[in-house]
């Protein structure tokens, strides 16, 4: 996948894409675990494998990699538990996060990768349980009538909870996921059980970073502060754009004078630690 991705994304899978390379996976590695090592979740190590590649050819090959994904690995949620009348359900979702940028463009919004995936409707999903689900990706258990009997149960496969997703090149990292549960931090690595009325928040972590945030286009800072995904704050202190806000527009001078003195302050900063 990380190979085939960098050298020849549109041709397709074949056995002639594979047969230069070798791939080597030694007993007793990570991912070539000897018995009994759990190996239920390891599609999060294959996931990463990508990533990884990427990470080590990045210097040789930068304008055929992609900083790391939030939808790395895919956060699977497992829910089952019993309807109002007794029914047994079951139901899996999986969801992807921020994809990681490259050298020409940002990363799409909310992606499954390197998985071929795509997304299940909320429409199915809440047809298919006895659970609503809210526009920030919020699950709430019912307390009518309809609400299950007896506790939720939800099992999660994911990551990025601790360590968010690394950018390239000087590229900042993407944010963190998070998982709550009635607005408090959850565990997600184990079991959850859910009573009538209780509300799961799984906020999806962000993409990688590519590149200096001080090089990008301050016409595309303005449009991410229109569109809401940075704030005129923000604006400045991550990438050095002056916003004038009763223009809403970026200010060339001030920008100018704002990243020439962030700069020279990065470049103090890196020679007192040396």
């Amino acid at each position: 996948m990380a190979m085939k991705s960098m050298f020849g994304p549109d041709i397709p899978n074949n056995e002639g894409c594979a047969r230069p390379i070798r791939l080597e996976a030694p007993e007793g590695s990570v991912v070539n675990c000897r018995f009994p090592a759990a190996v239920a979740a390891r599609l999060v190590i294959g996931h990463f494998l990508t990533e990884i590649i990427y990470r080590a050819l990045a210097k040789a090959l930068p304008t055929k990699v992609i900083a790391a994904s939030g939808g790395t690995p895919a956060v699977m949620n497992v829910f089952y538990g019993k309807r109002h009348d007794g029914r047994p359900w079951h139901s899996v979702i999986i969801r992807g996060g921020g994809m990681g940028a490259g050298s020409a463009n940002d990363g799409n919004y909310v992606y499954i990768f390197p998985a071929n995936g795509a997304g299940t409707p909320v429409e199915i999903f809440e047809s298919d349980t006895p659970l609503i689900v809210g526009k920030r990706v919020v699950f709430r258990v019912p307390q009518d009538r309809y609400s299950p009997s007896g506790p939720v149960n939800l099992a999660m496969q994911s990551g990025r909870y601790v360590y968010p997703p690394e950018g390239l090149f000087g590229g900042k990292p993407g944010s963190r996921a998070q998982f709550l549960v009635n607005g408090a931090a959850g565990n997600p690595y184990g079991m959850t059980r859910l009573s009538p009325g209780d509300v799961v928040t799984i906020d999806a972590p962000g993409g990688g970073g590519y590149g200096d945030p001080l090089t990008r286009d301050p016409e595309m800072v303005e449009a991410d502060v229109a569109e809401g995904y940075v704030t005129i704050e923000e604006a400045a202190q991550s990438y050095g754009v002056a916003i004038d806000p009763r223009t809403m527009k970026a200010d060339a001078e001030a920008t100018d004078r704002l990243r020439e003195r962030m700069r020279r302050e990065q470049s103090e900063s890196r020679g007192s630690a040396t």
